[in-house]
């Protein structure tokens, strides 16, 4: 039994193995038919929504065109004065009444006939006279006391309906849809009603004196809008719906025959199509229609009609061709995994007879692998110059290289285990630990180390980082120290020499142009001033000291008399001495420098409104360095004499800078340089006085 239990073991997991895969590629296959029931809903709220949004539109565009026939007609001034005088005159004058109520009558029937509020059919066509000719269009004017002054043929009454709606007219002053009702040919119309004002209307509350009634035939209007026809589906309808009290009334025909106004359901019935979207319009829900049907819809309010456009179609025909596609997906899927775990088995049992004799001969590669590697990693670590430390938690030594073990003087046994306090010393030591407290894993921490060995103070560029590689259970550090003192004085000699080479330029320039002597130094010191104020980096402090320091060098290529002449200059020399960044630009072009030294020395004439030279920069294309070197080098040009003028106080330089800031000058810069002037004045009174 002892033998056979390890051969069942690996049966046992890889069963259990298979079962977890097939579970999941079942579940799989469920989450992709439900996410492609979501994508076919979402495809269908987009497609009602879109055939909602059109119908509504339609219907919108039509009542408009309604109301808008009927309020040119109210706005009639031979109407309106008629019909003030219908209404103000005494019941006796009877020949002015019949001239009156005869253009009126003229007047009515010609509007309707023009924009189809007419019975062509039906006013044409013979009647018996014992039978009452009720119209499905027309229109009327009708009085405050709700009697009809006029209309086409075939309205002779108003209904309890409609007179609530002249009620609302006369009392509000607004037009109004009356809705869509069934007159005496039980056929539903649709009635718009417009209020008619005196000719000079005298304040804007005042009364209207008529009020203008058209009606339509609903089933050759607004049911024409609802038309099923050029649809590819098959249950898909619109339909129109208004509550009355707790009964909801269906206002248009229905797919299976129910004329419209002709069937009501109660509000509160569960599930309901047209409950839901009544009380939640412009919603996509799934519920139940007027026939029992699942169906999925979405409404739409028509404002001012006080009617919803519901638009909807079957559950079964709109998710079908998704059903028939997900019966195949999970019948094409579920055999794929049934099909898959009858090859992982049969793979399982051909792979378990090699299984043994493969694991041999992997063994011995990845031994051999090891044993290359090992002497790869020899290889390198005795041959890197830098040194390579890894540390445990406690800042104790695990592994070092040759290089380090050479560069101390000490082997592999003297070094491991001790503290790098005990290795380096106690001040080094706390800069270790401040890097290793700070880097993490993938997050290296570098710095720069000042490390005495032999006598010599070394410098070295530090980077610590957390590894991967736990010794006794806890995280470890790699160290890495790479000795820069020899950079560090090629440095150091190079910015001296730099600084030696600005420096004789600078009194180059002094020797050339006497009244600017000293110009570039006191530049110099208010520019960085003004630079550290605004807080600026150290590499932008350094490119703004040395351009501040060269910005005039241009000058030893401007004659001499030019500089120096007192009188005002000609256009030609002043164009000469506006080429001053030119001659910089040509004078420094092949020297490379650590930051934009050049580009700021060309931009020194550049004004934040653009009215400056060579380029006419603006605003932030301008370098903020050049900025603050343009209203330093002002500022030191004002306060220093020249042979044409003496020299400004300091507070009239600055008011000179503060009046042109925001045209010529950054308003921030100058801020800055007012602030260096209030709050260092020691600094500047040495300055300006040099």
């Amino acid at each position: 039994m002892s033998k056979q239990t390890p051969k069942k073991k690996p049966f046992l997991l890889s069963s259990a193995l298979l079962v977890v895969v097939l579970a999941a590629g079942i579940w799989s296959v469920f989450s992709l038919a439900r996410y492609e029931l979501e994508r076919d809903l979402n495809n269908w709220q987009l497609t009602l929504s879109v055939m909602a949004d059109n119908r509504s539109a339609n219907l919108t565009h039509w009542t408009d065109d309604r109301f808008s026939v009927l309020r040119e007609l109210a706005a009639n001034g031979s109407l309106q004065l008629y019909t003030q005088q219908l209404v103000d005159r005494p019941p006796q004058k009877q020949e002015t009444e019949a001239v009156q109520l005869s253009y009126l009558r003229n007047l009515i029937i010609t509007t309707a006939q023009r924009s189809g509020f007419y019975d062509e059919s039906k006013s044409t066509s013979t009647v018996r006279a014992n039978f009452a000719f009720h119209a499905d269009n027309g229109l009327a004017l009708i009085s405050s006391n709700k009697t009809i002054i006029t209309s086409t043929p075939g309205l002779t009454s108003l209904d309890a309906t409609l007179n609530r709606a002249v009620d609302t007219v006369f009392s509000t002053g607004k037009h109004l849809f009356s809705g869509i009702n069934l007159n005496e040919n039980n056929q539903p119309v649709a009635g718009y009603l417009v209020p008619v004002f005196a000719l000079q209307k005298q304040i804007n509350s005042q009364k209207p004196i008529a009020v203008i009634y058209g009606f339509n035939d609903a089933s050759l209007s607004f049911y024409h809008f609802l038309d099923r026809k050029n649809l590819v589906t098959k249950t898909s309808e619109t339909i129109l719906v208004r509550q009355e009290g707790n009964l909801i009334s269906y206002l248009s025909p229905l797919a299976d025959g129910t004329p419209p106004l002709t069937r009501s359901v109660s509000a509160d019935t569960d599930q309901l199509v047209a409950s839901f979207a009544l009380l939640h319009p412009g919603k996509f829900s799934q519920g139940i229609d007027y026939g029992g049907r699942k169906t999925l819809f979405t409404s739409r309010l028509l404002p001012g009609l006080n009617m919803t456009l519901i638009q909807k179609i079957s559950l079964d025909e709109a998710l079908s061709e998704s059903k028939q596609h997900q019966q195949f997906l999970l019948t094409t899927l579920l055999m794929a995994l049934l099909l898959s775990a009858v090859l992982i088995i049969a793979a399982w049992w051909y792979g378990s007879s090699i299984k043994s004799q493969k694991a041999a001969a992997e063994l011995v590669q990845k031994t051999r692998e090891l044993e290359s590697q090992s002497n790869l990693l020899n290889a390198i670590n005795n041959n890197m110059t830098d040194n390579i430390l890894l540390v445990d938690y406690q800042s104790q030594l695990i592994f070092a290289n040759k290089s380090l073990y050479d560069l101390l003087g000490m082997t592999d046994g003297e070094l491991k285990g001790r503290s790098l306090r005990n290795i380096f010393g106690p001040d080094a030591a706390k800069k270790f630990y401040e890097a290793l407290n700070l880097c993490s894993i993938k997050k290296p921490v570098s710095s720069e180390i000042s490390l005495y060995i032999d006598g010599m103070t070394h410098l070295f560029f530090s980077t610590s980082l957390q590894v991967e590689y736990a010794f006794k259970d806890h995280a470890s550090f790699l160290i890495t120290l790479s000795d820069v003192t020899q950079l560090e004085e090629a440095r150091s000699k190079k910015d001296r020499l730099m600084k030696q080479i600005v420096s004789s330029l600078m009194h180059a320039i002094d020797l050339h142009d006497p009244y600017s002597a000293n110009h570039s130094a006191k530049t110099c010191q208010i520019s960085v001033a003004v630079a550290k104020a605004m807080g600026l980096s150290t590499s932008q402090l350094t490119t703004i000291e040395i351009a501040s320091s060269l910005c005039n060098l241009g000058k030893l290529s401007i004659p001499k008399e030019i500089l120096l002449k007192p009188e005002k200059l000609s256009k030609d020399e002043q164009q000469i001495l506006r080429k001053e960044t030119d001659f910089a630009s040509e004078i420094l072009f092949e020297i490379e420098f650590e930051g934009p030294v050049l580009e700021t020395i060309c931009q020194k004439h550049e004004c934040i409104d653009g009215s400056g030279y060579p380029k006419k920069l603006k605003g932030d294309a301008i370098l903020l360095t050049a900025r603050i070197l343009a209203a330093a080098n002002s500022f030191v040009a004002m306060t220093s004499p020249r042979s044409y003028r003496d020299r400004l106080s300091d507070r009239e330089a600055i008011d000179q800078l503060l009046s042109l800031s925001g045209n010529k000058y950054d308003r921030q810069v100058v801020a800055a340089l007012f602030h260096v002037i209030e709050n260092e004045q020691e600094f500047l009174e040495t300055t300006t006085q040099k």
